[in-house]
């Protein structure tokens, strides 16, 4: 890939007619019953910069990497449904990348290896270009999903975990629905080094990392188990280095897709998006062999008369690959969207506070 090409970026904020940021109005429903149209506001003056990997969206069943970019769409609908409206608290930078397809993922460990390393090689790349054509000291967010986490993983293992001045850098990286641990006991030690999970809203450098089931989970979940003297890591974006249950500030569901009919709010939302505010509520699930998830529940609040607009029980939510369970893998990034959003604005609100003071971290 030749990053120095426009169009080897989905979205970079110096293109005309940017993506992520057109066309991101959103219909909040209300606990009331009103539908309220709220129009998406770019940052008029970010102090962070988002760099965001995109999931698997090449399902051919042949091992190798995605090598035609004919056709962006399928990337840019998952773009626009996670990363995008990031765009009022930072700006949006989306490479293309040589993916690995999804049979890649049920192939030798050998064979995997080869594909992932191809992959990376570009997410690799690009960053390297944002980082020499880009980057002007702003606070750094990396953002990635299922594939993308597992990308934004590696990064930051090669770039930042073992470079002091890099982790100064970083706000938060978010590897979600990807496979990060850490050490028993500790926020760090297992995936990174130095860079630990996330314990609050003000804290810097960390990572927010989590997968999305049911509250019961699944038996035979995905990536599988940590390894012995880990555990999954699992940081609920609504209540930062806890496990208590915590009401979600907003989910943030897409109404148009190419792939799919009747999408959340489709029949009467004419915004791209509707929000539900206080609606669901998520809590981390420890479990005794290690694997920790993150549990999602609609619990709409006494006299609250919406419905969930999607029914969490109905096997289309519900994504398994080779008789691996990814429970709502494909939401992980919608039921806590708000408050993934704020929390990249208030880390980047504290960062610059601290760096306008002269102070370090």
């Amino acid at each position: 890939m030749h990053y120095d090409r426009a169009d080897a970026w989905l979205c970079r904020p110096d293109q005309p007619n940017d993506p992520c940021l057109t066309d991101l109005d959103a219909t909040e429903l209300r606990p009331d019953g009103q539908r309220v149209v709220e129009p998406f506001a770019p940052a008029a003056h970010p102090s962070a910069d988002c760099f965001y990997v995109y999931p698997t969206v090449d399902f051919d069943d042949v091992p190798g990497n995605h090598t035609d970019f004919a056709d962006k769409n399928p990337m840019l609908e998952a773009t626009r449904a996670q990363a995008a409206r990031f765009g009022s608290s930072c700006r949006v930078f989306v490479p293309l990348y040589r993916q690995m397809t999804l049979g890649t993922y049920i192939t030798s460990a050998e064979v995997h290896r080869r594909h992932f390393d191809i992959a990376f090689a570009d997410v690799l790349a690009a960053f390297r270009y944002y980082l020499a054509h880009f980057d002007d000291g702003r606070g750094i967010v990396l953002l990635g999903h299922s594939q993308g986490a597992q990308m934004v993983e590696r990064l930051v293992q090669e770039v930042f975990d073992d470079d002091p001045a890099m982790r100064a850098r970083l706000l938060v990286a978010m590897p979600i629905g990807g496979d990060v641990s850490v050490a028993s006991g500790s926020t760090k030690g297992g995936t990174f080094k130095n860079v630990p999970v996330c314990t609050s809203a003000d804290e810097l450098g960390c990572v927010i990392a989590y997968a999305t089931y049911l509250p019961d989970g699944l038996k035979h979940p995905w990536p599988g188990l940590p390894g012995p003297g880990r555990r999954t890591a699992c940081t609920n974006p609504a209540a930062l280095g806890g496990t208590d249950k915590a009401r979600l500030a907003g989910s943030v569901l897409p109404t148009r897709s190419r792939y799919r009919t009747n999408m959340p709010g489709s029949q009467w939302a004419k915004t791209p998006f509707i929000v539900l505010r206080d609606f669901y509520s998520a809590w981390c699930v420890e479990r005794p062999d290690g694997f920790s998830y993150l549990a999602v529940t609609p619990d709409p609040a006494t006299g609250d008369t919406r419905a969930g607009p999607i029914d969490l029980d109905t096997a289309r939510w519900h994504q398994q690959l080779a008789g691996i369970q990814l429970g709502l893998h494909i939401l992980d990034y919608q039921f806590p969207q708000d408050d993934l959003v704020r929390l990249v604005s208030r880390k980047a609100a504290i960062a610059a506070a601290s760096k306008g003071s002269g102070a370090t971290r």
